[in-house]
């Protein structure tokens, strides 16, 4: 299909990685709902993409649910990067709640999170009769407490009165035949993974993985010390969950005494004395 050779194309590949390729055959350009459970980097985004032009084609609008603020800004600079040249419009609606964004009725491709898109149903957006595919990325969040009430009554209503196709994307979701079986949805689930993941406890001055391997850490430092200078040393990033924002806070400072240690940069200093 055009549609997949287009976006293959733009985002630099040649093929359809697996877990892509998975969710084609399962169905995912075919009539109805659908829902992806694959990890993380497996190419959720890009199969959203396919399904995207497609519905564009056919003369109907695609609204892209985030559960962010900046996840949408993010979303807004690469899809307009990508689809500007073929004519596609591409616009964002985050903020005023008190608005129905007549605006957006120009817009092929509208990027919201779930807040805002309940505020437009509310507030009858006009243009809302013309969707014919809603994205919904981290579709898991329908467990979340705080999130999850307002994004099902969004999809609720959505289907009540457009009845657009649904497409649900989610790295962790583990019910998702459950969760296909209410949107009466098709699904797939992938473990492809294109880097491996490796998992391992960090205890008594050693990280040991699992099935195999150990890490032994210095003595002269602190665990988190070892697994930054690690880091650091091998010029890859790390990605560090604490359970409260007071807790970013601490071991943000924590670990940026740690990076002027180890890294020195005399051009960042003179920035610094002159800041």
């Amino acid at each position: 299909m055009d549609s997949i050779q287009k976006v293959l194309e733009l985002s630099g590949f040649s093929q359809l990685n697996p877990a892509q390729k998975a969710a084609i055959d399962a169905g995912l350009l075919e009539e109805g709902n659908f829902v992806v459970a694959s990890p993380t980097a497996s190419g959720k985004t890009l199969l959203a993409e396919i399904a995207s032009l497609e519905t564009i084609k056919k003369g109907k609008k695609v609204v892209y649910i985030v559960p962010l603020r900046a996840l949408a800004t993010e979303k807004l600079e690469e899809f307009k990067s990508k689809y500007e040249s073929l004519g596609i419009r591409v616009g964002i609606s985050i903020g005023d709640y008190d608005t129905s964004d007549p605006w957006l009725t120009n817009m092929d491709i509208v990027i919201v999170t779930s807040e805002k898109l309940d505020s437009l149903l509310r507030h009858e957006a006009p243009w809302i009769h013309t969707v014919g595919l809603i994205v919904v990325d981290e579709i898991h969040l329908l467990d979340s407490p705080e999130r999850g009430p307002t994004l099902e009554i969004v999809l609720t209503r959505l289907r009540q009165t457009c009845n657009p196709k649904i497409l649900g994307l989610s790295a962790t979701i583990r019910n998702y035949e459950q969760l296909a079986d209410w949107l009466k949805a098709r699904s797939v689930k992938t473990t492809y993974r294109p880097v491996v993941l490796y998992k391992g406890i960090c205890f008594d001055r050693k990280v040991e993985f699992f099935p195999e391997g150990q890490l032994d850490l210095n003595p002269s430092f602190s665990e988190l010390a070892n697994l930054i200078y690690d880091t650091l040393d091998k010029q890859k990033q790390a990605l560090i969950f604490v359970s409260t924002r007071k807790s970013a806070e601490v071991a943000a400072d924590q670990i940026a005494a740690l990076i002027k240690e180890r890294v020195k940069n005399p051009e960042l200093d003179d920035l610094s004395t002159k800041i």
